[in-house]
């Protein structure tokens, strides 16, 4: 008797169906290449900026016809997120039980990266306002623009894991020369 389980073993129905979504063949075409998964990378940074900005003008104007520019980018925003999801396998959105030891690592790594990145801008950020408040801005003066960055800040903080990890996927390795019929063998003439 085996005593080895399957990582799939332990899967529940939501697992096997996120992980059956998140690796259907059916989506390949549309992040085969590099340029391609550049593409959506940056169209789905784009999305998330604009919704993240007409958040923004919404409660720093106060006009609530600002926020259709959120809810509009939302529409393609999330095939987007979907295609980011297809690209790198689940691997930002699949539990951890799901994933292999190599998936795991992978994962690690890109949270650190992007724990980097956002500690940066966080630093650069409060570095800014630091020196604002120092020119003699008060604090008031400093509420809009700081609640602004702190928006952008954790939209950016919450999506850059999956950006990294969409931007460090390789491309499919090619099918083995060796699997192709050769055609005639030679000395048969």
């Amino acid at each position: 008797m085996n005593t080895t389980t399957s990582r799939y073993d332990n899967m529940t129905r939501h697992d096997r169906w996120s992980f059956r979504t998140m690796n259907d063949p059916r989506v390949k075409r549309y992040h085969a290449t590099r340029a391609a998964r550049r593409g959506i990378v940056t169209a789905h940074i784009a999305l998330t900026l604009v919704g993240l900005a007409g958040m923004s003008a919404c409660f720093v104007t106060g006009r609530a016809w600002l926020l259709a520019l959120p809810l509009v980018a939302l529409l393609a925003w999330i095939p987007a997120t979907g295609l980011l999801n297809s690209m790198t396998r689940g691997l930002m959105e699949l539990r951890a039980h799901v994933l292999d030891e190599r998936q795991l690592a992978d994962r690690g790594t890109v949270h650190t990266l992007a724990h980097r990145v956002t500690s940066g801008l966080m630093t650069a950020a409060l570095l800014v306002f630091f020196v604002t408040s120092l020119a003699g801005d008060s604090m008031r003066d400093m509420a809009t623009p700081l609640a602004v960055t702190g928006v952008f800040l954790v939209g950016v903080h919450h999506m850059l894991p999956l950006w990294i990890a969409a931007l460090r996927v390789q491309d499919e390795p090619l099918d083995d020369p060796l699997d192709e019929p050769l055609g005639e063998p030679l000395g048969d003439k």
